[in-house]
């Protein structure tokens, strides 16, 4: 998900993404990969980490996260799942609801489109 977000962020029109969820994610190691890292990834993105993940390790999920210009991060307890907490569904929330039309403000579509 994360080279997607890379590809997106250099303009590749195959992922008209506006931003990501990455839940427990982290960079590739393959070395053909490398480049998908070396300039900041500019998506905005919500970054999902346990603290107690024994699948992913934490380190690697906030490693990833470093990779990316103004990542927002939110960590949890627990392990290698999503939490749904009534602290962490605010957390989703806030970070979706930057890319929501206000109510009243919705986006008109373009010419040619329904």
């Amino acid at each position: 998900a994360a080279m997607v977000c890379a590809l997106r962020a250099r303009g590749d029109p195959r992922f008209p993404v506006a931003f990501a969820v990455l839940v427990a994610a982290f960079s590739s190691r393959a070395p053909a990969h490398g480049h998908f890292y070396r300039e900041p990834i500019a998506l905005p993105t919500l970054h999902v980490v346990g603290d107690t993940d024994a699948v992913i390790a934490a380190p690697l999920s906030r490693e990833l996260a470093q990779c990316f210009v103004e990542p927002v991060v939110l960590t949890h307890p627990g392990g290698h799942f999503i939490p749904a907490a009534a602290e962490q569904k605010k957390a989703y929330l806030e970070f979706l609801e930057r890319f929501c039309p206000r109510q009243g403000q919705a986006e008109r579509p373009a010419a040619g489109e329904v």
